[in-house]
């Protein structure tokens, strides 16, 4: 069986253009919505208009919830590029997350019975390593 990398790059550039295009969605949808009484800049008016701009704005709430949910599946695939062992720290630094959702995914994983404490008894100024069960 091959090691599985992971490569962050490839995921942040996929999170960025997630970002992009729901942001780009949400805000030409607005821009259509609110022209839709003047004929000018955009030649849409009326229902063509409010159709066109509520799709668009619905696209892009859609693609931002999407951009917004938890990175799981890269988180066990981290686990598994670093021999089944995973930190907070490497979380934290190679996906690029915040603290509550570096907590969150590891709450999730821990949960879902696919991490365990490595040694839950360690001193306060040590961190806490996990081990990939699955």
């Amino acid at each position: 069986m091959t090691e599985q990398t992971f490569d962050s790059e490839v995921y942040l550039g996929r999170k960025r253009r997630e970002r992009i295009l729901s942001w780009g969605s949400m805000i030409l949808g607005a821009l259509i919505l609110l022209d839709s009484g003047a004929p000018i800049p955009f030649p849409l008016v009326g229902l063509p208009s409010i159709l066109v701009g509520g799709a668009l704005f619905g696209f892009g709430y859609y693609q931002y919830g999407i951009y917004r949910q938890l990175p799981l599946h890269e988180a066990v695939q981290l686990a598994r590029s670093q021999s089944g062992e995973l930190s907070r720290t490497d979380l934290f630094l190679k996906l690029r997350l915040t603290a509550k959702q570096t907590d969150e995914i590891l709450n999730e994983l821990v949960s879902a019975g696919l991490l365990e404490p490595v040694s839950p008894d360690l001193p306060a100024e040590q961190e806490m390593r996990y081990r990939l069960l699955k």
